[in-house]
């Protein structure tokens, strides 16, 4: 349904704009509100007005949809928007999903940040987090996001990333995703001794 439209790059909010930050903010709030809707065709609008108008304040409200809704298309159309994020302050609102309660965002946010190509280097614990909470899909697309890492990196979170891996090992009866998990405590202790 939306092959034809290019990728959205999130618009960045300057404060120092009062008049458009309050435009922005209206433009924001019906987005929002549309998403909100029963109506999935309005649902459907929102998520397209999102593409061209919305900013990384919108992404919370379309991981709830995606939670919410029963409906393939919109969770299509959701995913397909939030794969082709381009702007750095999309990173923050993604990372946030890897704590939420639904399964399936959490993976559409791993997912995202792959696909999106965002350089996620200062959040790799959070991502082992989620990895070592998670299941085998998400220590799937964990390990695709950790395996494409380029420099630098921060040795606090390399550290913090092996020591947490350390403790899964340690704490936990085996599971279908270790192969994938020994993957990632691979990669991690090559960063940590690159560093």
């Amino acid at each position: 349904m939306y092959s034809d439209v290019k990728p959205i790059h999130l618009q960045r909010i300057n404060p120092d704009m009062s008049t458009n930050s309050t435009k922005i903010n209206q433009i924001e709030a019906q987005i929002v509100q549309g998403l909100q809707s029963e109506d999935d065709s309005a649902v459907l609008k929102a998520i397209k007005k999102a593409r061209s108008k919305g900013t990384e304040k919108v992404i919370p409200a379309m991981f709830e949809v995606y939670a919410n809704s029963k409906n393939s298309s919109v969770k299509e159309a959701v995913t397909k928007l939030l794969q082709e994020l381009k702007s750095t302050s999309a990173i923050d609102p993604l990372i946030d999903q890897l704590s939420s309660p639904h399964e399936n965002c959490r993976i559409l946010a791993l997912s995202a940040i792959w696909n999106s190509g965002l350089d996620v280097n200062d959040y790799i614990d959070e991502i082992v987090q989620t990895v070592i909470n998670g299941d085998f899909q998400e220590a799937f697309e964990a390990l695709t996001i950790i395996e494409n890492l380029e420099p630098p990196f921060d040795e606090e979170v390399i550290l913090n990333s092996q020591l947490m891996l350390n403790q899964y090992f340690n704490k936990n009866t085996p599971a279908e995703k270790d192969s994938l998990v020994k993957e990632i405590v691979s990669i991690i202790n090559r960063i940590g001794q690159q560093i």
